[in-house]
């Protein structure tokens, strides 16, 4: 399993590094510096995901969350796995919603499979965004910046801190108005 983690970690980097040399494989984190390489994570990510996907998000970056290839693997996912495997936080659910967004509509779809709620007020100031699977992976963008990430796909301890984190907003966190009318 190693061995695929490494070659996996290893087609990220080519796809986020234009020079071929620095394609070795990779041990700790993958710094991410452009959008595409930052997709392609969170589409890696995603199709590893074997039990659980989290997602904390401002406003569901349509560029990284409302692509063909992750939403297939969030459906894969979803249905491969009979509890809730995918789960999501959103600062901004206004935005995704009016814009009809790919995922949301999937949530309306197996909502029994995928849950979205609305950050809670008391963490609406936090400004990191971040992907976690299995407890094990994880892509975290620190200040919400959009064009830089550090991402792992093996890295349990750095996956679980931010496991926990998600866990802690979504007990203190609803669903949102927007996002209930989904389902009527």
């Amino acid at each position: 399993m190693t061995d695929a983690l490494n070659r996996d970690q290893t087609d990220i980097k080519a796809a986020a590094s234009p020079d071929p040399d620095e394609t070795a494989p990779v041990d700790g984190p993958l710094l991410l510096a452009d959008r595409s390489s930052i997709r392609a994570a969170g589409v890696q990510l995603a199709d590893l995901a074997r039990r659980e996907l989290l997602i904390v998000s401002r406003d569901l970056d349509p560029d990284l969350y409302d692509q063909r290839p992750f939403l297939d693997a969030v459906r894969r996912l979803a249905l491969a796995t009979p509890r809730t495997p995918v789960r999501v936080l959103v600062t901004e659910p206004r935005l995704p919603v009016i814009g009809g967004h790919r995922l949301i509509e999937l949530t309306r779809r197996l909502g029994s499979r995928i849950s979205i709620r609305r950050v809670a007020d008391d963490f609406r100031d936090r400004v990191d965004s971040f992907l976690v699977t299995d407890a094990r992976g994880y892509c975290l963008h620190r200040v919400a910046d959009r064009q830089r990430a550090r991402m792992e796909l093996d890295a349990p301890r750095e996956a679980r801190r931010l496991r926990t984190t998600f866990e802690q907003i979504w007990e203190q966190s609803d669903g949102d108005s927007e996002l209930r009318q989904l389902y009527l």
